[in-house]
């Protein structure tokens, strides 16, 4: 099991998370305030951003794309079905790859059909330890992997989740 902590960061025009497993840093995900917002999501090997046009009207199906910053190739969407439901799409070599993140009782509930959750992220406002200064920090979420996860691409997949859903 592996348990990550998520600072909310906020200055002006700005705001996002920074990830952090016990005192070590994971990564950090920053969107600009706009009417088109574009986030950044960085860490190990990984930097990703996804613009999203602020008035665009949320109904079932609408997505949002995360994008390789180097390639611009598509990585995955975040696709909104109703309020506290939404799905993962991503295409792989063999075929689509998708995930639910589901909202229950202040919690992202992260899994696939038919088998067991796989990451848990509740919201907190207290920690033992806060991130060295730079922005105001402040503790927001605690994230759960249950599973060993080796893809650090999986983990920023989740650890982002809050910053990017749409409503």
């Amino acid at each position: 099991m592996t348990e990550i902590i998520s600072y909310r960061l906020s200055a002006t025009g700005i705001y996002g998370y920074s990830y952090y497993q016990g005192h070590q840093y994971i990564g950090e995900t920053s969107c600009q305030i706009g009417c088109s917002s574009t986030a950044r999501i960085a860490g190990e090997d990984i930097a990703w951003y996804s613009s999203f046009r602020i008035v665009t009207d949320i109904v079932p199906g609408v997505s949002r794309r995360i994008n390789d910053n180097r390639s611009s190739e598509e990585l995955y969407r975040i696709i909104f079905w109703r309020p506290g439901l939404y799905e993962f799409v991503a295409r792989t070599d063999s075929g689509e790859w998708t995930m639910t993140a589901e909202e229950r009782n202040n919690m992202y509930l992260f899994g696939r059909q038919g088998m067991p959750v796989s990451a848990i992220t509740e919201r907190i406002s207290e920690t033992d330890w806060l991130p060295p200064a730079g922005m105001q920090a402040e503790p927001a979420f605690r994230t759960t992997f249950f599973e060993r996860e080796d893809s650090p691409g999986f983990l920023m997949m989740v650890l982002s989740f809050p910053a990017l859903k749409m409503i």
